[in-house]
Protein backbone atom coordinates (compact mmCIF):
# COMPACT_ATOMS: atom_id res chain seq x y z
CA UNK A 1 0.00 0.00 0.00
CA UNK A 2 2.73 2.26 0.52
CA UNK A 3 3.90 1.99 -2.67
CA UNK A 4 0.40 3.10 -3.96
CA UNK A 5 0.43 6.22 -2.13
CA UNK A 6 3.94 7.34 -2.59
CA UNK A 7 4.98 6.81 -6.80
CA UNK A 8 2.53 7.60 -9.58
CA UNK A 9 2.23 3.97 -11.19
CA UNK A 10 0.63 2.10 -8.31
CA UNK A 11 0.78 -1.57 -8.75
CA UNK A 12 -2.51 -3.12 -10.39
CA UNK A 13 -3.96 -5.23 -7.54
CA UNK A 14 -4.15 -1.86 -5.89
CA UNK A 15 -7.96 -0.68 -4.56
CA UNK A 16 -9.28 1.95 -6.98
CA UNK A 17 -8.72 5.01 -4.86
CA UNK A 18 -5.23 4.62 -5.05
CA UNK A 19 -5.40 4.41 -8.82
CA UNK A 20 -4.03 7.81 -8.95
CA UNK A 21 -0.85 10.33 -6.69
CA UNK A 22 -1.40 11.39 -4.66
CA UNK A 23 -4.41 10.35 -2.95
CA UNK A 24 -6.90 12.80 -2.49
CA UNK A 25 -9.49 11.09 0.32
CA UNK A 26 -7.66 8.52 1.95
CA UNK A 27 -4.71 7.30 4.35
CA UNK A 28 -3.58 4.08 5.29
CA UNK A 29 -3.04 3.68 8.52
CA UNK A 30 -1.81 0.23 10.02
CA UNK A 31 -1.77 -0.95 6.36
CA UNK A 32 -5.63 -0.09 5.83
CA UNK A 33 -7.41 2.43 3.89
CA UNK A 34 -9.56 4.99 5.97
CA UNK A 35 -10.98 8.70 5.23
CA UNK A 36 -8.04 11.13 5.57
CA UNK A 37 -8.92 13.76 8.75
CA UNK A 38 -11.07 16.70 7.19
CA UNK A 39 -10.57 20.10 8.07
CA UNK A 40 -12.60 22.86 9.88
CA UNK A 41 -13.28 26.05 7.44
CA UNK A 42 -15.92 27.67 10.15
CA UNK A 43 -13.70 28.85 13.14
CA UNK A 44 -11.02 30.04 11.19
CA UNK A 45 -13.50 32.41 9.76
CA UNK A 46 -12.25 35.75 10.39
CA UNK A 47 -13.76 38.06 8.29
CA UNK A 48 -12.99 38.69 3.92
CA UNK A 49 -9.19 38.65 3.56
CA UNK A 50 -8.41 37.45 7.04
CA UNK A 51 -5.89 34.10 7.00
CA UNK A 52 -4.76 32.64 9.87
CA UNK A 53 -0.96 31.62 9.59
CA UNK A 54 -1.04 29.79 13.13
CA UNK A 55 -3.82 28.03 15.47
CA UNK A 56 -2.99 27.59 19.08
CA UNK A 57 -3.87 27.61 22.60
CA UNK A 58 -2.47 29.69 25.50
CA UNK A 59 -3.01 28.06 29.08
CA UNK A 60 -1.97 30.42 31.86
CA UNK A 61 -1.44 29.12 35.21
CA UNK A 62 -4.60 29.43 36.70
CA UNK A 63 -5.67 26.80 34.22
CA UNK A 64 -7.60 29.36 31.68
CA UNK A 65 -7.09 28.91 27.87
CA UNK A 66 -7.32 30.24 25.18
CA UNK A 67 -7.52 30.17 21.37
CA UNK A 68 -5.58 32.07 19.38
CA UNK A 69 -4.93 32.90 15.51
CA UNK A 70 -1.79 35.08 14.34
CA UNK A 71 -2.25 36.56 10.60
CA UNK A 72 0.01 38.43 8.58
CA UNK A 73 -0.97 41.24 10.60
CA UNK A 74 -2.82 40.79 13.74
CA UNK A 75 -2.76 38.85 16.80
CA UNK A 76 -6.68 37.43 17.47
CA UNK A 77 -8.64 35.71 20.26
CA UNK A 78 -11.16 33.24 19.57
CA UNK A 79 -14.33 34.38 21.67
CA UNK A 80 -17.30 32.00 22.39
CA UNK A 81 -19.52 33.94 24.90
CA UNK A 82 -23.25 34.94 23.81
CA UNK A 83 -23.04 35.28 20.04
CA UNK A 84 -19.39 36.83 19.58
CA UNK A 85 -16.64 35.21 17.41
CA UNK A 86 -13.13 36.60 17.70
CA UNK A 87 -11.49 40.42 18.78
CA UNK A 88 -8.21 42.00 18.11
CA UNK A 89 -5.43 41.53 20.66
CA UNK A 90 -2.59 43.17 18.40
CA UNK A 91 -1.08 46.49 19.66
CA UNK A 92 -3.73 48.90 20.42
CA UNK A 93 -3.45 52.19 21.90
CA UNK A 94 -3.87 56.39 22.47
CA UNK A 95 -1.22 56.96 21.12
CA UNK A 96 -1.65 60.68 23.12
CA UNK A 97 -3.87 60.70 20.08
CA UNK A 98 -6.84 63.59 21.01
CA UNK A 99 -9.35 64.29 17.64
CA UNK A 100 -10.36 67.87 16.96
CA UNK A 101 -12.20 67.31 14.34
CA UNK A 102 -13.03 64.64 10.98
CA UNK A 103 -13.91 65.38 7.71
CA UNK A 104 -13.73 63.15 5.35
CA UNK A 105 -10.92 60.92 4.86
CA UNK A 106 -8.66 63.67 6.75
CA UNK A 107 -8.16 63.65 10.59
CA UNK A 108 -7.01 66.59 12.77
CA UNK A 109 -5.61 66.01 16.69
CA UNK A 110 -5.59 68.54 19.07
CA UNK A 111 -2.26 70.42 19.49
CA UNK A 112 0.13 68.62 21.24
CA UNK A 113 -1.13 65.35 19.04
CA UNK A 114 2.02 63.36 18.48
CA UNK A 115 1.32 60.90 15.55
CA UNK A 116 4.06 61.10 13.77
CA UNK A 117 6.67 60.94 17.36
CA UNK A 118 4.36 57.65 18.79
CA UNK A 119 5.43 55.83 15.36
CA UNK A 120 1.77 55.95 13.82
CA UNK A 121 1.86 54.42 10.11
CA UNK A 122 0.26 53.94 6.90
CA UNK A 123 -1.74 50.54 7.32
CA UNK A 124 -2.17 51.28 10.82
CA UNK A 125 -6.23 50.83 11.61
CA UNK A 126 -8.05 54.28 13.42
CA UNK A 127 -11.28 54.62 15.41
CA UNK A 128 -13.08 56.96 17.37
CA UNK A 129 -13.25 55.72 21.04
CA UNK A 130 -17.17 56.76 21.20
CA UNK A 131 -17.42 54.57 18.05
CA UNK A 132 -15.79 51.57 19.23
CA UNK A 133 -18.15 48.95 21.05
CA UNK A 134 -16.20 47.06 22.03
CA UNK A 135 -13.32 44.42 21.50
CA UNK A 136 -15.46 42.16 19.26
CA UNK A 137 -14.70 42.54 15.66
CA UNK A 138 -14.56 43.37 13.41
CA UNK A 139 -16.06 47.27 13.95
CA UNK A 140 -17.10 48.72 10.93
CA UNK A 141 -15.61 52.04 11.98
CA UNK A 142 -11.80 50.54 11.87
CA UNK A 143 -10.16 53.36 8.97
CA UNK A 144 -7.36 52.28 7.33
CA UNK A 145 -4.38 54.88 7.92
CA UNK A 146 -3.39 55.71 4.17
CA UNK A 147 -0.66 58.22 5.21
CA UNK A 148 0.63 60.17 8.60
CA UNK A 149 0.63 63.88 7.09
CA UNK A 150 2.04 65.40 10.16
CA UNK A 151 2.40 65.15 14.06
CA UNK A 152 -1.24 66.31 13.64
CA UNK A 153 -3.00 65.02 10.79
CA UNK A 154 -3.73 61.87 9.33
CA UNK A 155 -5.76 60.61 5.91
CA UNK A 156 -7.23 57.64 6.02
CA UNK A 157 -7.61 55.47 2.63
CA UNK A 158 -11.62 56.40 2.67
CA UNK A 159 -13.99 58.52 4.34
CA UNK A 160 -14.51 57.79 8.08
CA UNK A 161 -17.49 55.86 8.23
CA UNK A 162 -17.85 56.69 12.15
CA UNK A 163 -18.66 60.42 14.22
CA UNK A 164 -17.43 63.24 11.77
CA UNK A 165 -17.41 67.22 12.37
CA UNK A 166 -15.47 69.77 14.58
CA UNK A 167 -15.38 69.10 18.59
CA UNK A 168 -13.26 72.72 19.53
CA UNK A 169 -12.87 72.01 22.66
CA UNK A 170 -14.68 68.87 23.43
CA UNK A 171 -11.88 66.81 21.67
CA UNK A 172 -12.50 63.04 21.39
CA UNK A 173 -9.98 60.07 21.74
CA UNK A 174 -9.04 57.97 19.23
CA UNK A 175 -7.48 53.90 19.31
CA UNK A 176 -4.99 53.79 16.77
CA UNK A 177 -4.20 49.33 16.17
CA UNK A 178 -1.00 48.86 15.13
CA UNK A 179 -0.70 46.76 12.21
CA UNK A 180 2.00 43.76 12.12
CA UNK A 181 4.47 42.90 9.46
CA UNK A 182 5.15 39.50 8.43
CA UNK A 183 8.04 38.93 6.11
CA UNK A 184 6.91 37.26 2.72
CA UNK A 185 6.97 32.94 3.50
CA UNK A 186 8.08 33.70 6.98
CA UNK A 187 6.20 32.95 9.91
CA UNK A 188 5.15 33.38 13.64
CA UNK A 189 7.32 31.79 16.57
CA UNK A 190 5.53 31.63 19.79
CA UNK A 191 6.16 30.73 23.64
CA UNK A 192 4.85 31.24 27.26
CA UNK A 193 7.13 32.43 30.02
CA UNK A 194 6.13 33.65 33.34
CA UNK A 195 2.40 33.20 32.19
CA UNK A 196 2.95 35.58 29.48
CA UNK A 197 2.11 34.37 25.44
CA UNK A 198 5.08 36.04 23.69
CA UNK A 199 5.65 36.28 19.96
CA UNK A 200 7.32 37.27 17.33
CA UNK A 201 8.03 36.89 13.43
CA UNK A 202 11.28 38.06 12.72
CA UNK A 203 10.05 41.94 11.16
CA UNK A 204 8.13 42.93 14.54
CA UNK A 205 9.39 43.63 17.70
CA UNK A 206 8.88 41.12 20.12
CA UNK A 207 5.53 41.24 21.46
CA UNK A 208 3.87 39.78 24.55
CA UNK A 209 0.17 39.53 25.83
CA UNK A 210 -1.29 38.10 29.08
CA UNK A 211 -4.36 37.22 28.91
CA UNK A 212 -6.51 41.13 29.14
CA UNK A 213 -6.78 44.34 27.12
CA UNK A 214 -4.23 44.34 24.21
CA UNK A 215 -0.32 43.07 23.16
CA UNK A 216 2.71 44.95 24.02
CA UNK A 217 6.62 45.07 23.18
CA UNK A 218 8.20 42.80 25.08
CA UNK A 219 10.84 45.12 26.35
CA UNK A 220 10.80 48.45 26.68
CA UNK A 221 13.42 50.79 24.59
CA UNK A 222 14.11 46.91 23.53
CA UNK A 223 18.20 46.22 22.86
CA UNK A 224 17.79 42.69 22.96
CA UNK A 225 14.00 41.72 22.00
CA UNK A 226 13.70 42.95 18.72
CA UNK A 227 12.76 41.46 15.25
CA UNK A 228 13.88 37.55 16.34
CA UNK A 229 13.04 35.29 14.14
CA UNK A 230 12.44 32.45 16.99
CA UNK A 231 11.75 31.92 20.32
CA UNK A 232 10.53 28.94 22.76
CA UNK A 233 10.61 28.50 26.48
CA UNK A 234 13.10 26.86 28.43
CA UNK A 235 14.79 27.15 31.85
CA UNK A 236 11.76 29.05 32.19
CA UNK A 237 13.37 31.76 30.54
CA UNK A 238 12.67 33.09 27.04
CA UNK A 239 15.39 31.99 24.22
CA UNK A 240 15.77 34.33 21.08
CA UNK A 241 17.62 33.27 18.20
CA UNK A 242 18.60 35.34 14.97
CA UNK A 243 17.45 38.44 17.02
CA UNK A 244 18.34 42.17 16.95
CA UNK A 245 17.46 45.46 15.59
CA UNK A 246 19.74 44.05 12.93
CA UNK A 247 19.15 40.19 13.31
CA UNK A 248 22.09 38.02 13.79
CA UNK A 249 21.58 34.99 12.15
CA UNK A 250 23.93 33.20 14.52
CA UNK A 251 22.95 34.73 18.27
CA UNK A 252 21.19 33.33 20.65
CA UNK A 253 19.70 35.10 23.93
CA UNK A 254 18.18 34.48 26.82
CA UNK A 255 15.87 36.18 29.45
CA UNK A 256 15.94 36.67 33.26
CA UNK A 257 14.35 33.37 35.02
CA UNK A 258 10.36 33.66 35.01
CA UNK A 259 10.40 37.66 33.28
CA UNK A 260 10.75 37.21 29.54
CA UNK A 261 10.54 41.39 29.79
CA UNK A 262 14.02 41.67 31.16
CA UNK A 263 17.17 41.47 29.49
CA UNK A 264 19.05 43.25 31.44
CA UNK A 265 19.32 41.17 34.33
CA UNK A 266 22.44 39.47 36.01
CA UNK A 267 20.77 36.06 34.83
CA UNK A 268 19.89 37.36 31.11
CA UNK A 269 22.44 36.63 28.54
CA UNK A 270 23.12 36.42 25.05
CA UNK A 271 25.84 33.93 22.74
CA UNK A 272 26.93 33.38 19.13
CA UNK A 273 26.95 29.95 17.84
CA UNK A 274 30.29 30.49 15.59
CA UNK A 275 31.80 26.25 15.70
CA UNK A 276 29.85 26.20 12.77
CA UNK A 277 29.48 28.63 9.58
CA UNK A 278 25.85 27.72 8.42
CA UNK A 279 22.84 30.05 10.39
CA UNK A 280 20.51 29.10 12.90
CA UNK A 281 16.79 27.89 11.28
CA UNK A 282 14.92 27.01 14.45
CA UNK A 283 14.87 25.71 17.67
CA UNK A 284 13.16 22.81 19.75
CA UNK A 285 13.30 20.66 22.91
CA UNK A 286 13.71 17.34 23.81
CA UNK A 287 13.51 16.25 27.53
CA UNK A 288 16.08 18.27 29.20
CA UNK A 289 17.97 19.38 26.65
CA UNK A 290 17.44 23.00 24.45
CA UNK A 291 18.17 22.47 20.55
CA UNK A 292 19.46 24.49 18.52
CA UNK A 293 18.98 24.12 14.63
CA UNK A 294 21.02 25.20 11.57
CA UNK A 295 20.90 24.44 8.51
CA UNK A 296 23.66 21.64 8.76
CA UNK A 297 24.55 21.46 12.08
CA UNK A 298 22.57 20.94 15.44
CA UNK A 299 23.44 22.29 18.92
CA UNK A 300 22.17 20.73 22.24
CA UNK A 301 22.25 22.57 25.52
CA UNK A 302 21.59 21.70 28.90
CA UNK A 303 20.90 23.41 32.04
CA UNK A 304 23.82 24.32 34.68
CA UNK A 305 22.25 25.13 37.80
CA UNK A 306 23.93 28.46 37.88
CA UNK A 307 21.82 31.43 38.07
CA UNK A 308 24.20 33.72 36.09
CA UNK A 309 24.97 30.97 33.60
CA UNK A 310 21.93 28.83 33.43
CA UNK A 311 22.60 27.31 29.95
CA UNK A 312 25.66 25.50 28.44
CA UNK A 313 26.17 23.78 25.30
CA UNK A 314 26.81 19.90 25.45
CA UNK A 315 27.71 18.72 22.26
CA UNK A 316 26.89 19.79 18.08
CA UNK A 317 26.49 17.89 15.45
CA UNK A 318 27.66 18.45 11.67
CA UNK A 319 26.44 17.43 8.38
CA UNK A 320 22.57 17.43 8.97
CA UNK A 321 20.50 20.27 10.26
CA UNK A 322 17.40 22.04 9.44
CA UNK A 323 16.74 23.88 5.89
CA UNK A 324 12.98 24.53 6.94
CA UNK A 325 12.69 26.84 9.78
CA UNK A 326 8.58 26.22 10.22
CA UNK A 327 9.27 22.43 9.58
CA UNK A 328 10.13 21.34 12.98
CA UNK A 329 7.29 19.88 15.24
CA UNK A 330 7.24 18.69 18.76
CA UNK A 331 5.77 15.59 19.45
CA UNK A 332 6.02 12.76 21.83
CA UNK A 333 8.71 14.55 23.36
CA UNK A 334 10.81 14.88 20.53
CA UNK A 335 11.27 16.73 17.37
CA UNK A 336 10.91 15.97 13.60
CA UNK A 337 11.90 18.34 10.83
CA UNK A 338 13.07 18.42 7.34
CA UNK A 339 16.78 18.32 6.49
CA UNK A 340 18.92 19.38 3.17
CA UNK A 341 18.34 15.30 1.92
CA UNK A 342 15.38 13.97 4.10
CA UNK A 343 12.71 14.03 6.77
CA UNK A 344 14.46 13.23 9.89
CA UNK A 345 13.45 12.64 13.77
CA UNK A 346 15.97 13.53 16.83
CA UNK A 347 16.73 10.16 18.63
CA UNK A 348 18.42 11.41 21.79
CA UNK A 349 21.45 13.17 20.08
CA UNK A 350 20.99 11.33 17.09
CA UNK A 351 18.78 12.48 13.80
CA UNK A 352 17.50 9.59 12.32
CA UNK A 353 16.15 9.59 8.35
CA UNK A 354 12.31 8.92 8.46
CA UNK A 355 11.07 10.15 4.92
CA UNK A 356 12.88 7.12 2.93
CA UNK A 357 9.58 6.36 1.01
CA UNK A 358 8.66 9.80 -0.67
CA UNK A 359 12.39 11.52 0.30
CA UNK A 360 12.95 11.20 -3.78
CA UNK A 361 9.35 12.22 -4.61
CA UNK A 362 9.20 15.41 -2.93
CA UNK A 363 12.76 16.77 -3.80
CA UNK A 364 11.72 15.99 -7.54
CA UNK A 365 8.43 18.32 -7.16
CA UNK A 366 9.94 20.83 -5.12
CA UNK A 367 12.63 23.04 -5.84
CA UNK A 368 14.65 24.59 -3.19
CA UNK A 369 13.35 27.79 -2.49
CA UNK A 370 9.67 25.77 -1.81
CA UNK A 371 11.94 22.87 0.64
CA UNK A 372 13.00 25.84 2.48
CA UNK A 373 9.46 27.38 2.71
CA UNK A 374 8.14 23.88 4.08
CA UNK A 375 5.89 24.00 6.91
CA UNK A 376 4.35 21.14 9.69
CA UNK A 377 1.61 20.78 12.13
CA UNK A 378 0.54 17.89 14.34
CA UNK A 379 -2.32 16.10 14.48
CA UNK A 380 -2.48 13.99 17.90
CA UNK A 381 -5.51 12.62 17.40
CA UNK A 382 -4.67 10.93 14.51
CA UNK A 383 -1.08 10.43 15.29
CA UNK A 384 0.08 12.40 12.14
CA UNK A 385 2.57 14.84 11.25
CA UNK A 386 1.57 17.14 8.11
CA UNK A 387 4.23 18.55 6.33
CA UNK A 388 3.12 21.07 3.63
CA UNK A 389 4.65 22.33 0.57
CA UNK A 390 4.04 24.27 -2.67
CA UNK A 391 5.28 21.92 -6.00
CA UNK A 392 5.54 22.15 -9.48
CA UNK A 393 2.03 20.39 -9.19
CA UNK A 394 0.42 22.66 -6.16
CA UNK A 395 0.26 21.91 -2.37
CA UNK A 396 0.59 18.37 -1.75
CA UNK A 397 0.66 17.41 2.22
CA UNK A 398 3.21 14.66 3.36
CA UNK A 399 1.75 13.11 5.41
CA UNK A 400 3.83 10.94 8.12
CA UNK A 401 2.01 9.00 11.47
CA UNK A 402 4.32 8.53 13.75
CA UNK A 403 3.26 5.64 15.46
CA UNK A 404 3.36 2.87 12.43
CA UNK A 405 5.79 5.05 10.56
CA UNK A 406 3.51 5.18 7.14
CA UNK A 407 3.74 7.96 4.42
CA UNK A 408 1.02 9.16 2.60
CA UNK A 409 0.81 11.94 0.35
CA UNK A 410 -2.51 13.95 -0.84
CA UNK A 411 -4.04 17.45 -1.93
CA UNK A 412 -6.89 18.70 0.14
CA UNK A 413 -9.48 20.72 -1.87
CA UNK A 414 -8.50 24.09 -0.30
CA UNK A 415 -4.77 25.45 -0.12
CA UNK A 416 -4.02 24.76 3.53
CA UNK A 417 -2.35 27.52 5.53
CA UNK A 418 -2.09 26.59 9.00
CA UNK A 419 -3.36 23.68 11.23
CA UNK A 420 -3.85 23.20 15.18
CA UNK A 421 -6.01 23.09 17.82
CA UNK A 422 -8.11 25.31 19.78
CA UNK A 423 -9.54 25.34 23.49
CA UNK A 424 -13.07 24.89 22.57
Amino acid sequence: MEHGLTTEHPFVHSPYTMATWPTKNTIVDQRSIKKRPGYDTIHKNLGAGIEPLHILIYLMKDGTRFTLYLTETDLIQKETSGSNTWSYKTETGDYNSTIASISGATVTGKAGTTFSTDGVAAGDKFILDTDHSSQIEEDTNWGTILTVDTELQLTLTASYSGTTGSWGGSEKNALIRKVYTTPSNERWSWAVVGDKFCFTNGNTDVQYWAGTGYAADLETGAAVATKARYCIEYANRLILADYGSTRDPLGVAWSKEGDPTDWTDSTAGAVQLLETEDIITGLGKIGGQLIVYKRNSIFFWYRTGESTAPIARASYREGIGCIAPYSIVKYLGTNAFLGRDNFYKLVGNEPVAIGTPIRDKFFELTGQTEAEQTWGFVDTDNRLIHWLADTSDGQYAFVWNYQTEEWTVFQYHHEIKCGGKGAL
